[in-house]
């Protein structure tokens, strides 16, 4: 029989390979031209934008599956709950932007003295990014860590949540059906209309790397974004609609849904990037943490393995802190006179971000997230109710 927490445990490994696969789609475009690898493995390479969609959908359900059933409804509940989330994701997102202070200062100082407008907008992130509301407006995004402006779409979600949990939570199977496609059609409508207006007059050939205002605007915008998060927490009413049943795997259509996406990433460049970017696959990634999380066979087994779940905890702390490593780490293979693009030179990016992303889930993020929650805890105002606890 196995326990609901270990249900989550393959989750937790796949959560290490997305966050690889982003790492990767980073290297490929910033160390590399983007364009050597072939036809297949560009695609599987220069997808790794989906991450993101696919960390939104994961969110809701992880959150739907521990709060669905006990939702924080009551105020103090819901505080608790927003200190938690902030515990969770503020003190690994303050060390990503300090580390990568130096390259932001650098870059806006040089914007400035260019372009002194272009500089003025840049340096608004001083002000919204600490905020977690750079995401708002889409120059100020990416401007300093650019990986953090998920989590200014994350902490909107979190905002959300409570909210969204007391009505969720109550949907039976044919309004979930309903709601699940009626939130699908949501999350498609504006990638669609901005296809079909293309008021960057890109010709049809945006990209992440080249990307008007509005379509960054689509890319960024929390509320844009929110059908995702949504999918994510119908896909935990679901299963937890389901778990009073007798649990079985299914193998094949788990088989089914993961040649799926490894498909649709292959052949990325195919598929519409606006559609592709705000969630086309976000049902199919609903469908795989099901399935995932339903299953006992090998592949669950080795994702739910001991050492790809430490890996899968760090995998936070790795996607927020491999880009100013990597930046840093370009910048002193210049003084050497190396080439980033050296076999050695990537393994050793690789080999040093992973280490430090586990070293600081030990040593800064469990900590700090414990000391966070333990100073809330003793105030006397933020005492864990029965809306709060998440399934054992």
């Amino acid at each position: 029989m196995v326990s609901p927490l270990q249900q989550l445990h393959a989750l937790t490994g796949l959560r290490f390979l997305a966050t690889a696969h982003v790492v990767a789609y980073h290297v490929y475009h910033l160390v590399f031209s983007g364009t050597e690898a072939p036809p297949g493995l560009h695609g599987l390479l220069g997808s790794g934008y989906l991450g993101l969609s696919f960390f939104f959908v994961l969110s809701g359900f992880i959150l739907g599956y521990n709060y669905l059933e006990r939702p924080p409804g009551t105020y103090a509940a819901r505080k608790a709950f927003w200190v938690a989330r902030f515990a969770r994701i503020y003190p690994v997102y303050a060390l990503g932007l300090a580390l990568d202070a130096p390259a932001y200062l650098k870059g806006l100082r040089d914007t400035w003295a260019v372009e002194p407008w272009r500089g003025l907008q840049h340096a608004e992130a001083l002000v919204v990014t600490p905020l977690l509301i750079q995401s708002w407006t889409p120059w100020t995004a990416m401007a300093w860590n650019g990986s953090g402006w998920s989590l200014a779409v994350e902490a909107f979600f979190y905002a959300a949540f409570p909210f969204l949990a007391g009505r969720l939570g109550l949907l039976g199977p044919k309004a979930l059906a309903v709601g699940a496609a009626v939130t699908y059609g949501a999350a498609m409508v504006f990638p669609a209309l901005y296809m079909t207006v293309d008021p960057d007059h890109t010709g049809g050939t945006a990209s992440a790397y080249n990307s008007g205002p509005w379509m960054l605007a689509l890319r960024f915008n929390p509320l844009a974004r929110l059908p995702e998060f949504i999918l994510g927490i119908l896909a935990a009413r679901f299963f937890l609609l389901r778990s009073g049943e007798a649990q079985r795997s299914h193998p094949v259509a788990l088989a089914v849904v993961c040649a799926g996406v490894i498909a649709a990433l292959a052949g990325s460049t195919a598929l519409p990037f606006p559609l592709l970017h705000n969630g086309l696959l976000a049902p199919v990634f609903a469908a795989l943490f099901i399935l995932l999380s339903w299953s006992q066979g090998a592949v669950a087994r080795v994702l739910a393995s001991r050492p790809l779940r430490l890996l899968g905890e760090a995998s936070y702390a790795l996607f927020l802190l491999h880009m100013p490593v990597l930046f840093a780490w370009k910048a002193v293979l210049k003084r050497l006179g190396e080439s980033p693009t050296s076999a050695w030179a990537v393994a050793a990016f690789v080999v040093g971000s992973v280490g430090l992303s586990v070293l600081v889930h030990e040593r800064v993020e469990k900590p700090a997230r414990a000391w966070i929650r333990d100073r809330w805890t003793r105030r006397g105002t933020g005492q864990p109710s029965a809306g709060l606890q998440p399934r054992a």
